[in-house]
């Protein structure tokens, strides 16, 4: 009901911003919106950080690629041994395989966790942003393009938000 209302309320914003109606009786209100998930993805420093993180992924993942094979020449090596090398090798090759699958489970966790803050971080830079060119622009209302239904393109900011953002990212 509270999601149906908020829809309704910025519904009549727009109407009331299309038809040119004064907020409050006093002064003209200038609405917009932005389509938030194209302002992130396009955003400079997103790019940046998302290649950052592959590249550290690759990383991550040519280590583990690397213990993997080790871990396979000594399973190899053991059809070699004598019994009782046999089964200390084995427990050696358990240990390394549970090591390697803690070192999987980390690595998975602590990328998702940076990923997780860095996204937080360029959200914030972006909403700051937004409000920066809200105001500079004299808006009175700008929203995320998702709760809206229909929008005509003029109250579209989003390519003036973006490029704003990355000409001050260079």
């Amino acid at each position: 009901m509270a999601q149906v209302r908020r829809q309704g309320w910025v519904a009549a914003l727009a109407i009331a911003a299309s038809i040119g109606v004064p907020a409050s009786g006093a002064e003209e209100l200038k609405v917009g919106y932005v389509n938030m998930a194209e302002v992130f993805d396009g955003y400079a420093k997103t790019q940046a950080s998302d290649a950052a993180l592959e590249k550290k992924g690759k990383q991550k993942e040519a280590e583990l690629k690397g213990r993997m094979e080790e871990l396979q020449k000594m399973r190899q090596s053991l059809e070699l041994l004598s019994a009782e090398a046999r089964e200390a090798k084995a427990r050696e090759i358990e240990e390394r395989a549970e090591e390697l699958s803690r070192f999987r489970t980390h690595t998975a966790r602590d990328l998702r966790r940076e990923r997780d803050a860095i996204a937080k971080g360029l959200l914030e830079e972006i909403r700051r942003g937004l409000e920066e060119f809200a105001k500079a622009n004299g808006f009175s209302l700008i929203v995320d393009g998702q709760a809206i239904v229909y929008g005509q393109g003029a109250y579209d900011v989003t390519d003036e938000v973006l490029a704003m953002l990355n000409g001050r990212a260079r």
